[in-house]
C-alpha cells in the first residue's frame, strides 16, 4: 500500500489519487482537481523559474518559488500573492525535499502546529516539497509576524548571536508574557534537538498577530517551517547538536552539570532552559515524555517517508540517540 505523501499514512486504493488521501490533498490544496504534477521537469522549470526565485534556504542554495493555482488546477510560479511556496531540492543537499517533508510529519505528530505541507512532482518524476503559506487569510490580508533576528534588531548576519535563553525571554517580552507561546518555543527547541535540525536560528523563529490584534504584542508563534533531518545528510558537520547556545553562559564555555557530567545535552539541560523562562517543569516534562513515547512511531513514518534508504538508516539511528538523551534522568 502506498503511503500519503503529505501525512505518510497508508492511502487506500479507493482513494481519487493513488499517493494522496482525499482529505490531507483537500486540506493542503482545496480541492482534488489540482494536479500535483507540474507541467514542467527540473531542469525546464530552472530555466523558465529565475524570474520568480523569491530567495535561498539550506547555505544559499535552495531557491523558494512563489506558486498558486491556475483556472486550470496547476500549479503555477508567480511574482507575488503566491498561495504556496515551492522548494525543489537543491543539487547540493539531494533529497533535501523528502528530508524536509518528513521532519514536518514528525513535527505535526508530536502536537506542534505545523505548517501545512506535502511533496508533489516534476514531470520527470523528482520530488519537491511545498508548503502552504501561513501569512495569509484567505481574503489575502496578511498577517503581521516578525522573526527573532528582527526583534532583537541583529539582521540576518546575526540569526545565530543569541542563546535560547535569551530568545525565549525576548518572545516572553514580545507576547507581553504569554508564557503558552514561551513554552511552545521550548517545545520546539527540544524538537530540534530530536531531529537534528541544527539550523532553528533567530530567522527560522518567528511570531506572529492575529487578525483583529492592532496592538504591539504578539499572539502566538507562526507554524513550525523551515525543519530538517540535518546530522541524516551525508558528508555534512554534525559537530553542532543546536543552531544556538540553550544557555547563555555557554557563549563563555559554561555547561550545566547534566552537560558536563555526560558530555551532550540531556533533558536536564531543556528542564534547567524552562525554569530560566519560568515555565513550570511539567509540561516539559509531559512533552519529554511524548517524545519517549512516541519514538517508534517517529521512526516509523521515517521509514514511510521518500527519503532514500541511507538517510532514513542515518535519521533513524539519530532519532534513537537523541530519544536515549532526552529521556537521561537528571545527576
Amino acid at each position: 500500500m502506498p503511503y500519503c505523501k503529505i501525512s505518510l499514512k497508508p492511502v487506500p486504493v479507493s482513494a481519487y489519487r493513488a499517493e494522496y488521501l482525499d482529505y490531507e490533498f483537500r486540506r493542503l490544496f482545496g480541492s482534488l482537481k489540482v494536479s500535483p504534477k507540474l507541467p514542467l521537469d527540473r531542469t525546464e522549470f530552472k530555466q523558465t523559474s529565475v524570474k520568480y526565485t523569491k530567495g535561498m534556504s539550506i547555505s544559499g542554495v535552495q531557491q523558494k518559488l512563489s506558486i498558486n493555482v491556475d483556472p486550470h488546477f496547476e500549479l503555477k510560479p508567480v511574482i507575488e500573492n503566491g498561495e504556496y511556496i515551492l522548494k525543489p531540492t537543491p543539487e547540493e543537499f539531494p533529497y533535501a525535499s523528502e528530508n524536509e517533508h518528513a521532519a514536518m510529519v514528525i513535527s505535526r505528530q508530536l502536537g506542534i502546529d505545523t505548517a501545512l505541507c506535502g511533496l508533489v512532482s516534476f514531470s520527470d518524476g523528482e520530488l519537491a516539497y511545498i508548503t502552504r503559506r501561513f501569512d495569509r487569510l484567505p481574503g489575502g490580508q496578511k498577517l503581521h509576524q516578525e522573526d527573532m533576528a528582527q526583534g532583537f534588531a541583529t539582521g540576518s548576519l546575526g540569526k545565530y548571536d543569541k542563546s535560547y535563553e535569551e530568545t525565549g525571554r525576548m518572545i516572553d517580552t514580545m507576547t507581553r508574557g504569554k508564557k503558552a507561546v514561551v513554552l511552545e518555543f521550548v517545545r520546539r527547541v527540544i524538537f530540534s534537538y530530536l531531529i537534528g535540525n541544527d539550523d532553528f536560528h533567530l530567522k527560522n523563529i518567528s511570531l506572529q498577530r492575529l487578525a483583529d490584534n492592532r496592538g504591539r504584542y504578539y499572539d502566538r508563534m507562526t507554524p513550525n517551517y523551515d525543519a530538517l533531518l540535518i546530522h541524516a545528510f551525508e558528508n555534512i558537520d554534525k559537530s553542532s547538536a543546536l543552531a544556538l547556545d540553550l544557555l547563555i553562559e555557554e557563549a563563555d564555555g559554561e555547561f550545566t552539570k547534566n552537560y558536563e557530567h555526560f558530555g551532550y545535552y540531556t533533558a536536564g539541560d531543556f528542564l534547567e532552559l524552562a525554569s530560566r523562562l519560568d515555565i513550570p517543569a511539567t509540561p516539559v516534562k509531559r512533552f519529554l515524555d511524548q517524545v519517549k513515547s512516541s519514538e517508534n512511531r517517529i521512526i516509523k513514518n521515517i521509514e514511510r517517508s521518500f527519503m532514500p534508504k541511507e538517510m532514513k538508516n542515518r535519521a533513524s539511528k539519530l532519532i534513537a540517540g537523541r530519544v536515549q538523551a532526552l529521556s537521561t534522568n537528571v545527576t
